[in-house]
């Protein structure tokens, strides 16, 4: 397997993993008597959503884009300011034995962020939804692993 550039770690995920959602418009179009001819596709969207369980600076970039942290002496200043629209690549790796799965997203973006609990008794951690863009050619993600059984016959 390849391996990857250095990218910014987030950190520990939820042990939920990640869930992957569709969303577009369809129109069915039918003949006379009823029979379906064509359905036509429009406005496709796809997201993932992870949780993050560290409070990390790539977190809070994700969460905050736009946002800026300053120290001194020893004392962190995280300046929240309203997020602004930040683009950027994604991989998300996930380990089974000797086979690594990864996704790469070129271009997504955090559109979502869910509530954070800001509590002594839970464990704060950051829901991210990731909105994925197609480039060029359509191309949301490109899936890569080192699993034999799913290895491409010539041929």
């Amino acid at each position: 397997m390849s391996t990857v550039p250095a990218w910014d770690a987030v950190g520990l995920l939820s042990e939920d993993g990640a869930s992957e959602a569709r969303d577009e418009d369809t129109s069915d179009f039918y003949a006379w008597g009823g029979k379906l001819i064509r359905t036509q596709r429009s406005k496709h969207k796809r997201t993932i959503t992870v949780t993050a369980l560290e409070d990390n600076l790539v977190v809070f970039g994700l969460v905050n884009p736009g946002s800026t942290v300053a120290t001194a002496t020893g004392v962190n200043t995280r300046t929240v300011k309203i997020p602004k629209s930040e683009k950027r690549a994604f991989v998300l790796e996930m380990i089974d034995g000797d086979i690594t799965r990864r996704r790469h997203i070129p271009t997504g973006e955090v559109t979502e962020v869910g509530e954070v609990s800001l509590s002594e008794s839970d464990l704060q951690a950051f829901e991210l939804t990731i909105t994925i863009y197609p480039d060029v050619n359509d191309v949301l993600y490109f899936d890569i692993d080192n699993d034999p059984q799913g290895a491409a016959t010539s041929g």
